[in-house]
């Protein structure tokens, strides 16, 4: 019988807010079931002002960021103005709901973040029903566990975004060592009222060394 085998879930992304903006960081492993598969990044940006972050199935994953991609440039074309975090959730809840009713369900866990409609930069977490939860700090993927713990001990409200990039970096870090599902390297950016922008590895060198 023929059957399409896409990679499965087997990560960990992280997001935070500090004072002026939000952080994403995620690991770049790619597995399929205990295999490792390859070496790729699990965050983008969707707007200059808006990013996703990827765990789950693949294929679901890469439909969903191009699908995304292209109606926030449509609703600023038809809009004039920039898409916002709000209209961003609202277009993704929409699509992995309608999937999930068709039982057709998009195999992911997301997290969206950037500028809001408030002028403020929040983040939510999205599951494969299409519930959509605003934290000031959330974890998703097989290792979200074990990152989930340094964020609840560490995290501050209004911190600076130098000590929200370590933090980050450091909860990835250490589902890394713990979970098999995730590593080879860390990848983190970052979004201001200057937009979407990635930490250089040099950083995140710097920090692990500490």
């Amino acid at each position: 019988m023929d059957q399409k085998i896409e990679p499965k879930k087997g990560t960990t992304t992280v997001g935070l807010t500090y004072k002026g903006g939000v952080v994403l960081a995620t690991d770049q492993r790619v597995t399929l079931g205990r295999m490792i598969m390859s070496r790729v990044d699990k965050v983008f940006p969707v707007t200059n002002n808006l990013a996703i972050t990827t765990a789950g199935t693949v294929s679901d994953n890469q439909v969903l960021l191009k699908h995304m991609q292209a109606e926030m440039k449509l609703f600023e074309l038809e809009n004039k103005k920039k898409a916002t975090l709000e209209t961003l959730s609202s277009v993704l809840q929409n699509t992995v709901y309608s999937g999930y009713k068709r039982w057709s369900p998009f195999m992911i866990q997301a997290i969206i973040a950037g500028l809001s409609r408030d002028k403020t930069f929040k983040l939510m977490s999205f599951d494969p029903s299409g519930a959509a939860i605003e934290d000031p700090y959330t974890a998703t993927g097989s290792g979200m566990m074990f990152a989930l713990g340094i964020l609840q001990e560490h995290y501050k409200k209004d911190m600076t975004e130098k000590d929200a990039i370590e933090l980050a970096t450091r909860a990835i870090y250490t589902a890394i060592r713990r979970d098999s599902a995730s590593g080879d390297g860390i990848v983190i950016s970052v979004i201001d009222n200057k937009g979407y922008r990635k930490v250089d590895t040099k950083t995140v060198s710097m920090i692990l060394e500490k």
